[in-house]
């Protein structure tokens, strides 16, 4: 059989935009083993595996037989998926709770097979408008292309798609995939993960709407849905677009027009006036019926518009939409967080940035030509919203002054400097293209510093002054004019000694992050490779050191190192074995798996 990202790459060149051609016997290549080792390959190392699901397994003991048996299951086609084990988490900025569905490893694994096939069959087809859960795309690239297209806008549709996940249609799901797809038996197979139901409370309950929030295959399915809305809004901007510049400003061309003429009689100490009422006023007609723009950007069910033209404009585009949703997709958006909104006066909240237009008539740039501008006029502002810095000062902070963190005082100085570490990069990290991200950050970083240094106080029973003068180590300024103290650690490692210090801005943040290496020689693409897969065909176990076939061999997971105690009997040289290596696997035989679950 071929490798499973041979096939992958085929289903890929094959899907075009705008093209008949339909994929038929999809269904077989889940009788191909690769697929599945490549599945398990994608999710095993994540932490979810190790709770258990409806049937109370996990990931733990799994071995090759559970691919044998699952393809034999489905070549007789008598797969049936696990009721998904339904628990609540809380919303973000809300008293409610979302709903999460559990689902058990197998379900799993099926699961990210056929998600590796829609996505091959359903990228290219994607609308370039559309950046959740897809590849190479995140909530940074929706940002960026909100503020390089979007310059000028006056209005925003803020669109929010009233509990999208539970009322996705599954009639309307299938017709849409059958658009590409003429296999039954494929998707037969999606329509009965979407109606295998969920269990709450010790009851099963069958599922009518929806998608299980929580599923691998949900995000996909979800993007191939909501991609009937980014072919509408295509429609939309096609339909309304109108005009190629807009109109001069005629006072602005007046006012420019007298500022030339004055040169020309050489009367400058009136130029300086006129040039000050003319930087008041735009160069282009702002209400010219004849030029109207519209950008449309979705991340997963959140949406926003932006309109250049008039209030009426964007209240038809809304109401079409509207219709859109509810006669075509049998969706309704939410009216209470679905709004049209003036950016200049108002900012909007999208992906937990504050977005708005900013206007400067005083500032100027010099342009490539040597002219100054008002280039600041019109662009899209990223912000840093101050509630999100307040609600994270909250944490560290009580009656305005920085506080130790009492459940950190347990932990090592490396481990405290590491957490804390990791709480300045990874804010830094999402507002990095924000506008203000310097002065919003400058706030919460004075607590977060002076929080760390009163836990480390507290842990060692010391005045702030000692512990500055015991740990503070020289870093350089921002600007170059020497150096200052601040607080680090140095340890040591296999390599030799090393020094770790408080997050500064001088260090270098890594936006986009490379997922493989190119290898110069071949200029092809490295792929990671699965280490729990290469250590399995080795075919020994890794604690009797015995040889086996590898479908005789089991793999042992543990959810965390840190919580396994070393103990002096032998018996117990597994969780040794473990801590020395730094692996959550194990690839045992039955009977050493079987003891380590016995005792």
């Amino acid at each position: 059989m071929q490798k499973a990202e041979l096939i992958l790459v085929k289903l890929n060149q094959k899907s075009k935009p705008h093209k008949d051609f339909k994929f038929k016997r999809l269904y077989r290549n889940l009788f191909n083993p690769d697929f599945y080792l490549y599945a398990y390959s994608k999710i095993q190392s994540k932490e979810g595996n190790m709770t258990p699901g409806a049937d109370g397994k996990t990931i733990d003991g799994f071995n090759l037989k559970w691919i044998t048996n699952t393809i034999e299951i489905l070549k007789h086609e008598r797969y049936h998926p696990t009721v998904v084990k339904r628990t609540y988490i809380p919303k973000k900025n809300s008293k409610k709770l979302r709903p999460l569905g559990i689902q058990t490893f197998i379900d799993k694994l099926i699961q990210e097979i056929i998600r590796e096939i829609l996505e091959a069959i359903y990228e290219p087809l994607f609308s370039e408008n559309s950046h959740g859960f897809r590849p190479n795309r995140s909530c940074h690239t929706a940002l960026m292309q909100i503020k390089r297209t979007c310059t000028g806008s006056s209005w925003v549709i803020e669109g929010d798609i009233q509990s999208y996940f539970d009322t996705i249609d599954h009639e309307i799901m299938i017709k849409i995939l059958n658009r590409k797809i003429d296999d039954g038996r494929f998707l037969e197979l999606i329509m009965r993960f979407l109606k295998a139901g969920y269990m709450e409370n010790g009851i099963a309950y069958n599922t009518i709407t929806g998608a299980p929030q929580g599923g691998i295959v949900s995000p996909i399915l979800s993007n191939i849905y909501l991609n009937e809305l980014d072919s509408k809004m295509d429609a939309i901007k096609n339909k309304y677009t109108k005009g190629k510049y807009r109109k001069v400003n005629p006072e602005y061309s007046r006012l420019k027009n007298k500022i030339s003429h004055r040169r020309k009689k050489n009367r400058y100490y009136e130029v300086k006036n006129l040039a000050r009422q003319m930087r008041k006023l735009p160069s282009r007609d702002v209400m010219d019926r004849d030029y109207v723009r519209i950008n449309y950007i979705r991340y997963a069910d959140d949406f926003v518009v932006f309109i250049i033209g008039s209030l009426s404009l964007a209240k038809q585009i809304k109401a079409e939409i509207s219709i859109f949703l509810k006669a075509e997709l049998k969706l309704k958006l939410h009216d209470e967080k679905t709004l049209i909104t003036n950016i200049l006066n108002d900012k909007i909240r999208f992906l937990g940035y504050d977005i708005k237009k900013a206007k400067e008539d005083t500032q100027q740039v010099i342009d490539s030509t040597g002219r100054k501008r008002r280039r600041i006029n019109g662009i899209i502002q990223l912000l840093v919203p101050t509630q999100i810095i307040a609600g994270k000062i909250k944490e560290f902070s009580k009656n305005g002054k920085p506080i130790h963190r009492k459940d950190r005082l347990n932990k090592t100085h490396i481990h405290i400097l590491t957490q804390y570490n990791s709480e300045m990069r990874g804010l830094y990290n999402y507002y990095c293209l924000a506008n203000n991200v310097g002065n919003r950050l400058n706030k919460f970083k004075h607590y977060h510093y002076f929080s760390l240094l009163k836990t480390i106080c507290r842990k060692e029973n010391s005045p702030l002054t000692r512990i500055n003068r015991k740990y503070g180590i020289s870093v350089s300024r921002k600007d170059g004019t020497g150096t200052r103290k601040q607080f680090g650690l140095k340890y040591e490692t296999k390599q030799g000694e090393k020094t770790l210090v408080y997050f500064n801005e001088s260090l270098k943040v890594q936006k986009n992050p490379k997922r493989y290496e190119v290898d110069p020689n071949t200029n092809k693409i490295n792929k990671p490779y699965c280490e729990v897969l290469i250590r399995l065909s080795k075919g020994y176990c890794e604690l009797c050191e015995n040889s086996y076939s590898p479908k005789k061999l089991f793999v042992h997971y543990v959810r965390k190192l840190k919580n396994l105690k070393i103990k002096e009997d032998s018996k117990y040289y597994w969780i040794k074995l473990m801590k020395q290596t730094r692996r959550k696997t194990l690839i045992l035989c039955q009977n050493c798996h079987n003891e380590i679950h016995e005792n």
